[in-house]
């Protein structure tokens, strides 16, 4: 892939985004501004000036102010509100503490693609211009993240799915269903044999024949025949195959 001749390194894209910062707030930007704000010595700040210079991204003399050249403007003002746009996506949207937000955005914005900031900020925009509020399902997030848990009316709605999905037991089956593991409602010894014997999570059972009295049932699972205890079928959940 061929390298964009303008790209210059994340590393040189701080400090250029520090000085556009920076001249926003003082209008005159001089080597220890820098430094203080990205928490550097005097002498790294120089030498990468030096850099910046040479890619007339700055202008900048020995002892003087530093001003950015109106390349430096266009590129240091693209990156900054890029990291605008990053920091209101994870602390606004996402609800990230606000400090840790500023810090991640810092290490993102460089690597971003277009295409994604684009995305980002189409679905800012959406929040924000949605003539209902905040989506419901954007509340449900938050209650998620501050209760650790699914608000009720989410409940409500997977257990919806789950009955329209038919989840049953396995001993509910009859000869010739099928069905798809969806979890082993047991935590204790029984669990663990059943996990050894191949009853996983999305694998595909079939009832091949059922006793008299309904115990024992024979299955069917990755071509092999087990037979199961009714007791042991039961605690075995799937979801009904057609």
């Amino acid at each position: 892939m061929e390298k964009n001749a303008s790209a210059i390194s994340p590393s040189l894209e701080d400090y250029l985004e520090s000085i556009f910062v920076i001249k926003q707030r003082k209008k005159i930007v001089r080597v220890k501004d820098v430094a203080r704000y990205l928490k550097v010595k005097a002498p790294s700040v120089v030498e990468v000036l030096k850099k910046l210079k040479e890619k007339n991204l700055i202008v900048h003399e020995h002892y003087g102010y530093i001003e950015l050249t109106s390349e430096g403007i266009n590129k240091a003002k693209a990156l900054y509100e890029k990291h605008l746009m990053l920091k209101k996506f994870l602390h606004q949207i996402l609800g990230v503490d606000e400090k840790i937000a500023e810090n991640d955005a810092c290490k993102i914005e460089h690597y971003l693609s277009k295409e994604t900031l684009e995305r980002i900020i189409k679905f800012i925009d959406f929040i924000e211009t949605c003539p209902q509020g905040i989506p419901e399902w954007l509340n449900n997030f938050y209650y998620f993240v501050k209760h650790e848990k699914r608000p009720p009316e989410c409940k409500a709605k997977f257990l919806e799915k789950n009955s329209a999905n038919k989840m049953v037991k396995l001993s509910d089956l009859k000869v010739g269903e099928k069905g798809k593991i969806l979890k082993i409602a047991d935590t204790g010894v029984l669990k663990s044999k059943l996990l050894s014997m191949g009853f996983v999570k999305d694998e595909i059972v079939k009832i091949e024949k059922i006793a008299p009295l309904g115990s024992p049932i024979d299955v069917l699972i990755k071509n092999t025949h087990i037979s199961l205890r009714k007791e042991e079928a039961e605690k075995i959940i799937v979801e009904v195959l057609k």
